[in-house]
């Protein structure tokens, strides 16, 4: 009995090792931008964005449309959308957010292995002006 519970865990260990790694290491290739600490916020939108497990979800709640523009969550991770018309909602994976050194936002969910980031701040930049938007849920889940 000894013998094939050794096998078993033998061939357990091999599978877990063939599985591809999770991880949110650095990939330079997936690089963001360096935040615009020189753009000052301007106004605050009545655009509402909600934290899920492991995304974001926001509806542009405004008589406004925004073409191609950059999303920040905590000054330091960000990604581009290619428009927020009026009525609009995105669901976006937290995970696609990245720093400019291609470090993922730690998202969390089930097979996470190290706490999750909170959402503190979330910002939309147009190619002119930085806008703030409101952070619902702002604890990771």
């Amino acid at each position: 009995m000894g013998t094939s519970v050794l096998l078993c865990v033998s061939l357990l260990g091999a599978s877990l090792a063939s599985l591809p790694a999770c991880s949110t290491a650095r990939d330079p290739s997936l690089a963001g931008s360096e935040y615009p600490v020189a753009k000052a916020q301007g106004q605050t939108l009545d655009i509402q964005v909600v934290r899920g497990e492991t995304d974001l979800t926001l509806t542009n709640t405004t008589a406004r449309s925004f073409g191609r523009s950059r999303l920040w969550v905590n000054r330091w991770y960000s990604r581009e959308i290619e428009k927020l018309d009026v009525g609009q909602s995105l669901e976006l994976d937290l995970s696609s957010f990245r720093d400019i050194y291609g470090e993922a936002f730690r998202a969390g969910g089930f097979f996470a292995t190290r706490k999750p980031d909170r959402v503190e701040l979330v910002q939309l930049e147009t190619a002119d002006t930085m806008l703030g938007l409101v952070a619902v849920g702002r604890e990771a889940e």
